[in-house]
């Protein structure tokens, strides 16, 4: 079955247009956090099945994005990590000291991601 990139894509354009909102209201801002959240789910499981076609085994976020950072294809393991951990945050815990953390690293995520992307479209086609 091919894989698709649509999603990611998609995905990643959706941040990519609440993060251009200049001065977010709570709402705007918590809806980028949600598309933060959706975009970070769907780029590391994207990862895990570009991995598996080249015979590397990761079953967790963690372990996907130490083995990209092992292959050179990311050089910000830990900016990844820290990722995980607000994605994590934010789904547990609710009020505003996370919304604007994660908020914040969703400025940070946006660029990572999108060259993450482009890694994992091309090793798809090794």
């Amino acid at each position: 079955m091919a894989l698709s990139f649509q999603p990611a894509q998609d995905a990643l354009r959706n941040l990519q247009v609440a993060l251009e909102i200049s001065q977010p209201n709570d709402l705007e801002r918590d809806g980028t956090v949600q598309r933060f959240e959706y975009c970070y789910e769907i780029i590391w499981k994207l990862a895990q099945r570009i991995l598996q076609e080249h015979e590397v085994k990761a079953e967790y976020p963690k372990s996907v994005f130490r083995e990209l950072g092992r292959l050179g294809w990311i050089t910000n393991v830990e900016d990844w990590l820290e990722f995980q951990q607000a994605r994590n945050d934010t789904s547990h815990e609710y009020g505003v000291k996370y919304a604007i953390k994660s908020y914040q690293l969703a400025k940070v995520f946006l660029p990572l991601a999108i060259n993450l992307f482009a890694v994992l479209k091309e090793k798809n086609r090794d």
